[in-house]
């Protein structure tokens, strides 16, 4: 009996070996596998985010409209008037959008890309003017990078392979379009039958897991809905705010482009911490086209505002429900955006917020016991 069961150990052990064989003879077509299985889940699950962002609004809605009604056909009309509502206010929100930011901010890079050849031609003059003065600027490999030839040929690679990039952005661009369409059709039915699908989520898990699981699963979940929900709709007040100083106090004191740096320092607010930082940039380079003393004017207008955003404006509108040190903002955008560009620099500081959030109440829940203070 004892060697039946180690021959079908070793029988099994052979499997095994046979099986991993076969997988790392096949990982090519089994990766490809799994890559368009997922792809075959990206109109889902942006689907998934949409209803997100919409049930935010919907829920505010609800406060107001119809708030009593439980049954009849004030109750059914309710979730359909109010995802009527969210819908509109997402397209009027992304028509102002395309039809002032966006405009305003295809002007600022124009002024940019029309100034680099005079800022190129400056740096260059001046870069000349110090060879004689500093010996290392002397040196013939700089000179040449900084030449107006090599820098031409550089630019024509990037051109050449930038046909490639577009024809590659216009299919992904399509692409998008594709699933976007498709999650707004999936929100809708999420939305439209939101409480029965919570209701048989709750059945399934109840089923197959403990209570206490469930319970603690469902916390969770509440907290990660309540970080998400409270830091989008502040991140969006914060930023529409602070575009909206920006452009009044910019135009009082005269300065150009008033409307379209605040327009940029508008769209770019909705990144958090660094947004400010990259619209500043940007329209500090777009006022050293027209002065420098207007640039140096708005850097120290734009500083002032920014510190009266952040410690006054901000808290209030999103007050603790985040609750995340500066440190670990920054650590979550700065890998969000290497993961994932700007979605991951927008979505990552809630979910750190979130798991942050939790991992300290853990903490505090477990140290409430005694334990050695002499360890610390």
């Amino acid at each position: 009996m004892v060697r039946v069961k180690h021959y079908k150990q070793i029988i099994a052990a052979i499997i095994l070996a046979g099986i991993m064989v076969m997988i790392a003879l096949r990982i090519s077509d089994i990766t490809s596998w799994l890559g368009k299985t997922l792809e075959a889940f990206v109109p889902l699950v942006v689907g998934a985010c949409i209803a997100f962002v919409l049930d935010i609004l919907i829920v505010r809605y609800e406060r107001f409209i119809l708030p009593n009604a439980t049954a009849g056909w004030k109750a059914k009309l309710r979730r359909p008037l109010c995802l009527t509502l969210a819908l509109l206010t997402i397209g009027l929100i992304l028509y102002v959008i395309a039809r002032m930011a966006i405009p305003q901010l295809v002007h600022s890079l124009s002024i940019i890309v029309t100034a680099l050849p005079t800022l190129y031609n400056d740096f260059e003059s001046w870069v000349s003017s110090y060879v004689t003065m500093l010996p290392d600027f002397g040196n013939q490999a700089i000179i040449n990078t900084l030449n107006g030839g090599s820098m031409i040929g550089e630019l024509k690679q990037w051109g050449t392979k930038g046909g490639t990039y577009i024809v590659n952005a216009m299919g992904s661009v399509v692409e998008w379009t594709f699933n976007i369409i498709i999650g707004l059709i999936f929100a809708i039915y999420m939305l439209l039958d939101k409480e029965r699908l919570l209701t048989q989520t709750k059945r399934i898990l109840c089923a197959y897991l403990p209570d206490k699981r469930v319970e603690q699963g469902a916390y969770v979940g509440r907290v990660a809905i309540d970080t998400f929900s409270n830091f989008f709709v502040g991140q969006f007040l914060d930023a529409l705010v602070l575009g909206v100083l920006v452009g009044i106090t910019l135009a009082l004191f005269n300065i150009s482009y008033a409307l379209t740096i605040a327009c940029v320092i508008g769209l770019t607010g909705l990144i958090p911490l660094l947004g400010i930082y990259i619209g500043g940039v940007m329209g500090a380079i777009i006022l050293l086209t027209v002065s420098p003393m207007e640039a140096f004017i708005y850097v120290v207008i734009l500083e002032v505002l920014h510190q009266i955003e952040s410690n006054f404006i901000y808290p209030k509108i999103v007050g603790n429900s985040v609750g995340l040190p500066g440190l670990w903002v920054f650590a979550a955008v700065i890998v969000g955006g290497s993961l994932y560009g700007v979605v991951g620099m927008i979505a990552g500081v809630p979910l750190v917020a979130t798991i942050y959030k939790l991992l300290m109440e853990d903490v505090d829940k477990r140290l409430s016991k005694p334990y050695d203070t002499s360890l610390f």
